[in-house]
């Protein structure tokens, strides 16, 4: 509500012709547009009914909504350079207009994004501190009439509502922006330490919102991961790892992890290929001891036989 308010410059006479429907004209259709449809809801209001109440707290429910419509909405990733524009379809030049943006973390502050007003000296000193240096307003854009706002090197911390207000042509609008961040993935190997194979760790730092890791051959099968894990830094940037197992018997070829992130589209994958020169052999000493075991297999299945057989036989001879 907080925005409303400091957004709200509607004539008291203009209130008073919105409570009719049909006296609504084209200049007020965004700022009246409210009064005219919650009019009927406010008429107990006027008449002193117990319902009163119910329409005030409806009116407060509707009233950000109605009054600033369904923001637009742009995304950027983390490091890129974004400009937030709409076409106020004014058809005239804004270049001496007076322009105010803040976010919705500047409600209880005086601070701004942007502000231009050309009877101050210095608006340079109401800006954030963290937009100074990072914005520019488009001129060219002006002209025809639209709001253009460049900001540089976009962060994590630039997400949410960006409220652009222009009092003299009573003009308001809003555009949430959405910011994600991407990282390259890198691949290690290790030897695994029970088997004949190699271990592969990927591992992915710096991702918003919380993205997706999968490893897949080069035949496009997809292998089951061992280990998955995610963990979130104190700045809200996700890392992502995961580990597979590769054994000898597997053959060699390409590997490859694969980091994607829904929202934003994005994708980023590593590499690894494999030869098999590069899987671990067992010592001599420990080839020679691995050829009893098929012999000792079969030892151990002949007692087992000749057991039960024995066992069979005893319980066919007669009772003295």
């Amino acid at each position: 509500m907080q925005h409303i308010l400091r957004n709200a410059h509607i004539p008291v006479d203009a209130l008073q012709r919105a409570i009719d429907v049909e006296a609504c004209h084209e200049y007020y259709r965004m700022r009246l547009k409210f009064v005219c449809v919650l009019s009927p809801v406010l008429t107990p209001c006027y008449r002193g009914s117990s319902g009163c109440l119910m329409a005030v707290l409806l009116l407060l429910l509707m009233l950000p909504t109605l009054l600033n419509g369904q923001p637009l909405t742009t995304a950027a990733l983390v490091g890129e350079d974004v400009t937030l524009s709409y076409d106020l379809k004014l058809s005239k030049d804004l270049t001496e207009t007076p322009l105010r943006c803040y976010t919705d973390k500047m409600y209880q502050t005086d601070d701004f994004v942007y502000y231009k007003e050309k009877r101050l000296l210095d608006n340079y000193k109401l800006l954030n501190p963290a937009y100074r240096g990072r914005t520019r307003l488009s001129d060219e854009d002006l002209k025809r009439g639209i709001v253009s706002l460049r900001l540089y090197n976009v962060t994590r911390a630039d997400e949410g509502k960006y409220y652009f207000m222009l009092p003299l042509e009573s003009k308001e609008y809003t555009i949430q922006l959405l910011v994600g961040a991407v990282s390259s993935a890198t691949i290690t190997q290790e030897k695994h330490p029970d088997c004949c194979g190699l271990v592969l760790r990927c591992e992915s730092v710096g991702w918003y919102p919380r993205p997706q890791l999968s490893w897949w051959t080069d035949g496009g099968r997809r292998l089951p991961a061992v280990t998955m894990n995610t963990t979130r830094d104190p700045t809200g940037l996700y890392t992502i790892s995961s580990t597979v197992v590769v054994e000898s018997g597997q053959g060699a070829g390409n590997y490859t992890c694969r980091v994607h992130q829904e929202r934003f589209n994005q994708t980023r994958e590593a590499e690894i290929a494999l030869h098999e020169g590069q899987f671990p052999v067992l010592p001599p000493h420990l080839s020679h001891h691995w050829l009893w075991v098929p012999a000792l297999l079969i030892f151990i299945g002949a007692l087992v036989v000749v057991w039960v057989v024995i066992a069979h036989r005893k319980k066919k001879l007669p009772i003295v």
